[in-house]
């Protein structure tokens, strides 16, 4: 049988804020996930968790209780030699992973750039509008799954689906110009009757 661990402090108020760090507050003093488990493995209070998670029939609140740890014993883990040496390990590891999403994130970009400078709409008037916008809006579907499963983000995909959308019109209309026709006008009802 397992020794039995003592009872941990449970708040349901703000009255912990004085004594006790939450894990949301130590990554804001600079802690990660890392340090906090290799240096503070055991939490010292609990609070109740107001999270709700929305679902299909309604919210439910969270389970787990919010981990606190008292203010003072990371004041003083903060001061030791372990913390500064594990933290400046996890400033580099931080800038390292920011370097590399950035690199990969330029590639991003490069094949959304590469995509659109080999994008050329091919306009046939004589199939008409709605044809030749059924074969745009297929090509375009095909870029989008290709970027899609190349994780790009949705923010540079919209930019691109925009760009090839406006070189797409602007396509049609110069093959219209070219080709001499115009856009039927409608006539407008006259406002008597008849």
């Amino acid at each position: 049988m397992p020794p039995e661990r003592p009872e941990k402090p449970f708040f349901r108020d703000r009255s912990y804020q004085e004594d006790y760090f939450t894990t949301h507050d130590l990554k804001l003093r600079g802690w990660t996930a890392t340090l906090i488990r290799k240096l503070v493995p055991e939490h010292d209070a609990e609070k109740e968790n107001l999270l709700r998670i929305p679902g299909r029939y309604g919210s439910r609140k969270v389970q787990h209780p919010v981990k606190l740890y008292a203010q003072e014993r990371i004041k003083q883990l903060e001061d030791t030699e372990d913390f500064y040496v594990l933290y400046e390990k996890a400033q580099q590891a931080l800038a390292r992973g920011a370097k590399r999403r950035e690199k990969v994130l330029e590639q991003k970009r490069k094949m959304l750039e590469t995509t659109l400078e080999g994008y050329q709409p091919d306009v046939q008037l004589d199939l008409g509008w709605h044809a030749n916008l059924r074969a745009f809006k297929e090509v375009l579907r095909a870029h989008l799954q290709q970027w899609e499963a190349a994780r790009i983000p949705a923010n540079l995909v919209q930019a691109a689906a925009a760009e090839m959308k406006a070189r797409f019109r602007e396509a049609y209309q110069q093959a219209r110009k070219k080709a001499g026709t115009k856009k039927p006008v409608k006539k407008k009802r006259s406002a008597g009757f008849s």
